[in-house]
């Protein structure tokens, strides 16, 4: 009776210890983000602390300008917010500032061709 628990006790430790891997998801980083805005053209402005310790990412293509907000904890994306002003009406933000204002852009696809 004792080596059948002792090899259900095995058993299950071998099980748990070959599923780990399997269960761990990759989390999205501030680093992972910021390459991929880079990968796309922007210019990464800032990358700071919210007081509820999310990351929040200040980053520029021209006209165009995006804040995301990502939850350290869990990898999650919680905004994707993006804005394009004019040309005439260019920002000039304090440092790590979003600038206000413009057009709302609802998607990626809505982003300007680059010439």
């Amino acid at each position: 009776m004792v080596c059948l628990r002792q090899a259900f006790i095995a058993a299950c430790l071998a099980l748990c210890l070959t599923t780990q891997p399997a269960l761990a998801v990759d989390r999205i980083t501030s680093d992972m983000v910021s390459t991929a805005l880079e990968v796309q053209g922007y210019k990464v402005e800032s990358v700071t602390r919210t007081l509820l310790g999310r990351v929040r990412i200040i980053a520029s293509l021209g006209p165009v300008w995006r804040e995301i907000v990502l939850d350290a904890s869990t990898g999650q994306i919680l905004r994707d917010y993006a804005v394009e002003f004019a040309p005439s009406d260019l920002p000039n933000p304090e440092p790590g500032d979003m600038p206000r204002g413009g057009e709302m852009l609802n998607s990626p696809n809505d982003l300007p061709l680059q010439n």
